[in-house]
């Protein structure tokens, strides 16, 4: 009976045993404790104003496919939160990071949303061997029975900040595997960095960028010396750089008025002691080619305008030289006037040639530039219009040519030959009549005078007729009166 018995506790632990050697690795791991969750800077010490580095690490990883929310506490007195970057064995995974600024409080998460979407297409495939497809693609999660950093916390150390400053973690929740079972996690070891009451010597730059133009090579803190081209339209450029340590102070030489060729734009990096010093510098190549590829702008009636190459034989006025303008968040050649509001563009329609446009940018307005018709004066540009059929000339006014400057214009003379006027239309499209003042190369608005000298004679007029009117009703009244004097019955003597 006994040997029976001995028999039948053998085959149960040998059952067992079995069992056990076919259960999938994630599980054991999870069955020995879980994960645990710990902190760590990467820094031993640090200055006020540096940027230190808290890596977020698993124990192990069992086929973790996301994990979260992790809260990881900070003291808010002392640390700034500055980024979050994932972990560069989590391929796949997207990192969310939540910052609770009252409770100074990171809340992390994480997802591999592909892995997931595959385990569970996989494993409601209706074949006969969708359990050992299932298998397989649940193999492609990550595993590692070694500590794994899922993500990196960037903080700066405030300017009060002096001694020990710590950072733990709170509630470790939202752990799943790839067969969608959740993970058992705790939370594992906080972490301190010594912030030592010194003058930091750092005089490096943690970014640097000019502009939204390409920087070669590609930014890194120990690289000294850049290169950046730009096209012709780019006189000025924007050059954003910080330093790591936020004491630090830089200064930036050479962004404006960039020449043709190279220019040398020199970032200057002074540390906190006063005596670290770094220069970064970076050479911004101008082209002498205008990019206007793709540049177009809309008049304010709707009719769009592309911009053109700059031809050679362009000529333009000799007043007017050419720049560039920021037009609707982009760069774009022109001509430009000390005092005038419009400027020059050289664009066409769909429907008609290239040539040069007067812009004004208030207005919105843009009208052909023509040599002949077109006055200049400081602030103003005046161009010659023809005179609508509702508007009457001035009386005694004829037909002449108008000298201007270099041009002459189409206008009217009066009779005596002391005033010239033309019809005129401003930057705004509104158009009068103007005095023409050859000599001294002026003009001023027409205001014409004819009705007032005719308002004496029109009253005059007026008051005699009613002179005259009066002048016959009293007449009238007299004669009828004198008419009814006679007809009256006389008395007689006796």
């Amino acid at each position: 009976m006994k040997m029976r018995r001995s028999k039948i506790y053998n085959c149960i632990l040998l059952l067992l045993i079995c069992a056990l050697l076919f259960v999938h690795p994630a599980a054991t791991t999870i069955a020995a404790g879980g994960v645990s969750v710990d902190l760590s800077f990467q820094e031993t010490s640090a200055t006020a104003g540096d940027i230190v580095h808290l890596d977020v690490m698993f124990s192990s990883f069992p086929g973790v496919t996301r994990f979260g929310p992790i809260e990881i506490n900070y003291e808010a007195e002392n640390l700034e939160f500055v980024s979050a970057s994932a972990g560069e064995v989590l391929e796949g995974f997207e990192l969310n990071s939540e910052k609770d600024e009252e409770n100074a409080v990171i809340r992390l998460s994480a997802v591999n949303e592909k892995l997931e979407e595959a385990i569970l297409q996989s494993t409601t495939e209706s074949s006969g061997d969708s359990e050992t497809t299932g298998k397989s693609v649940m193999s492609d999660a990550f595993y590692s029975d070694e500590p794994v950093k899922v993500a990196i916390l960037n903080f700066r150390i405030k300017e009060s900040a002096r001694g020990e400053v710590k950072a733990w973690l709170g509630s470790i929740t939202g752990l799943r595997d790839s067969a969608f079972e959740n993970v058992v996690a705790g939370a594992g070891n906080a972490a301190s960095v010594i912030v030592q009451a010194v003058v930091s010597s750092d005089a490096t730059l943690s970014s640097l960028s000019v502009g939204a133009f390409e920087l070669t090579p590609e930014f890194d803190p120990g690289i000294f010396e850049y290169q950046v081209v730009v096209s012709k339209n780019t006189t000025d450029v924007a050059v954003n750089a910080t330093a790591f340590n936020i004491n630090s102070s830089v200064t930036v030489d050479g962004e404006s008025n960039l020449q043709m060729g190279n220019n040398a734009v020199t970032v200057t990096v002074k540390a906190e002691d006063g005596e670290s010093v770094n220069v970064y510098t970076i050479n911004i190549f101008r082209s002498d080619v205008i990019s206007v590829e793709g540049l177009s702008v809309k008049d304010k009636n709707g009719v769009e305008y592309f911009f053109q190459p700059l031809p050679e034989t362009l000529v333009v006025p000799s007043d007017f030289q050419q720049t560039t303008v920021l037009l609707e968040g982009k760069e774009v050649p022109c001509f430009k006037k000390d005092g005038v509001k419009s400027f020059l563009i050289y664009a066409r329609t769909e429907d008609s040639e290239p040539g040069l446009f007067a812009y004004n940018q208030e207005t919105n307005v843009l009208r052909l530039y023509e040599p002949g018709k077109m006055l200049l004066r400081s602030s103003l540009i005046l161009t010659v219009a023809e005179v609508p059929s509702s508007i009457l000339i001035p009386e005694g006014f004829t037909p002449t040519s108008i000298p201007f400057g270099t041009i002459k214009i189409d206008g009217y003379c009066s009779k005596d030959k002391s005033t010239n006027i033309a019809y005129l239309k401003t930057e705004d499209g509104s158009a009068q009549f103007y005095v023409i003042d050859s000599a001294n190369k002026d003009f001023y608005p027409y205001k014409n005078t004819a009705p007032a000298q005719n308002l004496f004679l029109y009253l005059f007029i007026v008051c005699a007729s009613i002179a005259v009117v009066e002048a016959l009703i009293i007449g009238l009244m007299f004669y009828r009166r004198r008419h009814q004097f006679r007809r009256q019955a006389k008395p007689r003597r006796v």
